[in-house]
């Protein structure tokens, strides 16, 4: 089965915006007689803007394939096969649990008070509401629900066409590595705005 990557919608949305925001800000600037003696310095600020936008809202993800599942955090990468899965939870946030270890996934946050009553009355009316009691993070309309039924869907068909061997969750190795690509993309963006600011 192909490799599926799910990001919170809302994330989606509000780097667009932003991104959208950044550019129009930067061509506003660009062309006003005023600042046009330092349009490096707009061009980097708004590139730097645009960096940790990316890094700390766009790159969060948890991606399935056959082998696992694979958490994005903004500073983490965690692997973890389907062997070492033990539980899916959507308490906080979509949490991955493994023997000895609890990874919360950034990129399918649970909703709060206002997103979980939306999200309540939108399952009523659809026609697989036959769970009244279903906790908010499990809620098809939110991310973490989203996320959850992904890795779920994945981990259960692979389970029950035999391919995820049982009873070797201790020996199972998950690996978690430093983002380090996205956490210098963090710090150039970080230098550029600050210089750009400093500087103007």
């Amino acid at each position: 089965m192909p490799r599926q990557t799910f990001r919170s919608t809302f994330t989606r949305v509000l780097c667009a915006i932003v991104w959208a925001v950044i550019a129009v800000v930067a061509i506003g600037l660009l062309v006003t007689p005023a600042v046009t003696e330092a349009p490096a310095l707009i061009i980097v600020g708004g590139l730097g803007a645009a960096a940790l936008v990316t890094g700390i809202l766009w790159s969060p993800s948890v991606s399935v394939d056959d082998d696992g599942v694979q958490v994005d955090n903004i500073a983490m990468r965690y692997r973890v096969p389907w062997a070492a899965l033990i539980h899916v939870d959507t308490r906080y946030a979509l949490q991955l649990h493994t023997p000895g270890r609890r990874i919360a996934v950034t990129a399918a946050p649970a909703p709060g008070a206002a997103g979980s009553l939306r999200a309540a009355r939108a399952h009523r009316r659809s026609e697989d509401a036959a769970t009244p009691q279903i906790r908010p993070g499990e809620l098809p309309q939110t991310d973490s629900g989203r996320a959850a039924a992904m890795v779920r869907t994945r981990w259960h068909a692979l389970r029950d066409a035999g391919r995820i061997e049982a009873g070797v969750a201790e020996s199972s190795r998950v690996d978690a590595t430093v983002r380090v690509d996205n956490l210098l993309l963090l710090v150039a963006g970080a230098a550029g705005l600050v210089a750009a600011i400093a500087l103007a």
